[in-house]
């Protein structure tokens, strides 16, 4: 009973932990948008194996890789990248409505969307401070005492699931209202969207400088 409380906490902590707005939320709305379902999910799934790595880096006890500064600055360098690009495109392709019904390639590729989806996740190291947390709260709630390999491999599988069910739902629940957006609506939501992925850069580019700031120079 203990293992199912463990597993719940952790899918109930995954859920909520997605559904602030970030990158792979948009980058999946914008293929169910565009009537792409299985490449929405795609993104989905590149998403949550990021995730999972990261579980498995903060609970096997891997993390102290991530302690050296000049790697956390590379990851937020290329999570600034990366979100430039994605934002650069979502604006430019909201320019040209009419043809945001078209099947266009780098939407419809599936391959292409897990590898948008597990860099834009892979970009985000704190994400180990969320597991553990709830590693945390787990233990504090007496579900994770002892925390043995079996308890990890649970919780880090409940996480995953509340992850990714949550991305699941938002790109089916996007997917289903394509047909009543307007087209001209389209092209307004992919250029919002496209500000909201720029405005999400500045997060990494802050990130990048104060860990800049904070290294010892020779």
């Amino acid at each position: 009973m203990k293992a199912l409380f463990l597993f719940l906490l952790a899918a109930g902590m995954g859920f909520f932990t997605a559904i602030p707005v970030g990158g792979s939320q948009i980058e999946a709305a914008k293929r169910a948008i565009h009537g792409h379902l299985g490449a929405a999910w795609m993104v989905v799934l590149g998403s949550v194996s990021s995730d999972i790595m990261y579980g498995v880096i903060a609970l096997f006890g891997v993390a102290p890789f991530l302690d050296i500064p000049w790697v956390m600055a590379a990851f937020s360098a290329v999570g600034a990248v990366v979100l430039w690009i994605l934002a650069y495109l979502t604006i430019r392709e909201s320019k040209k409505p009419h043809d945001l019904r078209l099947n266009m390639d780098s939407l419809k590729s599936r391959r292409w969307a897990y590898l948008t989806g597990f860099s834009l996740a892979v970009t985000n190291p704190p994400m180990i401070l969320t597991w553990l947390y709830g590693v945390a709260l787990a233990k504090h709630l007496g579900l994770a005492t002892p925390f043995t390999t079996l308890a990890k491999t649970i919780f880090i599988a409940g996480g995953a699931l509340g992850l990714g069910g949550y991305l699941t739902v938002l790109s089916l629940v996007m997917y289903r209202i394509k047909h009543f957006i307007p087209l001209k609506a389209i092209g307004r939501v992919y250029y919002w969207l496209g500000i909201a992925l720029f405005v999400l850069s500045f997060f990494f580019v802050y990130n990048f400088i104060r860990i800049m700031l904070q290294m010892d120079w020779p």
